[in-house]
């Protein structure tokens, strides 16, 4: 949830034109892949319950994954 709000916060600042924008975009991208992660992170700590709730599978959970990493 932080992670939302650091990036909304961050792209706010990335409409000035300025030196620092190269800057603000590696951190927006370092804040998705973040967000990303831990998106994966969580999946991965579900059971095969909790995700046949959400209609995925374990392997469903693996090739988001390593498609990711691509």
């Amino acid at each position: 949830m932080t992670t939302a709000l650091s990036v909304e916060n961050l792209a706010a600042y990335t409409a000035r034109p300025s030196s620092r924008t190269d800057w603000l975009q590696l951190l927006l991208t370092l804040e998705a892949w973040l967000d990303d992660r831990a998106s994966r992170r969580a999946l991965y700590d579900l059971d095969s319950a909790a995700l046949a709730d959400l209609g995925l599978s374990q392997a469903d959970v693996d090739r988001i994954a390593h498609r990711s990493h691509t």
